[in-house]
């Protein structure tokens, strides 16, 4: 059921990540055209990396929730990491976003001061690496409880001297078998 969980998670998360990083590196690191109404319009392909890392962190809530109760509690986890650095990233980049509102001019050189994708790839990484974790555990478990059926079901005990095949659980400590 976890494994589902977190298949789904990553396919959606994995959908939309492949579109904000298109967005904020496509054309700058491999030359792939903007669409035509994106180009020289920063504050727009701003506003559609902010919608698209919104969705992926919405998607990933779970290391939210998780992150913070246990950090209010007390006792932080890998989820409070998590939840700590991909918010610090959207943030950051909601703070360049409002710059770039109020000082238009500047919006092209602060366009690649924005971190909304790696927001977003923190969150879609780690789901990824959950999902593979609970799959391996899952293969585990399913390793042990293959071997837990090979366990003999009786045993064969020395008691007053004499060999005795009885039901395993019929043995004691310190019996000799």
């Amino acid at each position: 059921d976890e494994i589902m969980k977190l298949k789904s998670r990553r396919v959606s998360s994995l959908f939309f990540l492949v579109v904000l990083m298109y967005m904020a590196m496509g054309h700058n690191m491999f030359g792939l055209p903007l669409p035509i109404v994106l180009e020289n319009n920063p504050i727009m392909i701003t506003v559609i990396q902010l919608v698209l890392s919104l969705v992926i962190l919405v998607i990933n809530k779970k290391f939210f929730i998780n992150g913070f109760k246990s950090l209010f509690h007390g006792s932080p986890n890998m989820d409070t990491l998590v939840a700590l650095g991909s918010l610090a990233s959207f943030i950051y980049s909601i703070g360049v976003t409002v710059i770039m509102i109020i000082s238009p001019d500047k919006s092209e050189h602060l366009l690649h001061e924005l971190y909304f994708e790696s927001a977003a790839m923190i969150l879609v990484l780690i789901t990824v690496g959950k999902m593979l974790e609970a799959i391996s555990k899952g293969k585990t478990t399913n390793a042990l409880k293959s071997l837990m059926k090979l366990a003999p079901k009786n045993a064969v005990v020395i008691r007053d001297g004499e060999e005795k095949t009885i039901p395993i659980e019929q043995v004691k400590v310190d019996d000799i078998f």
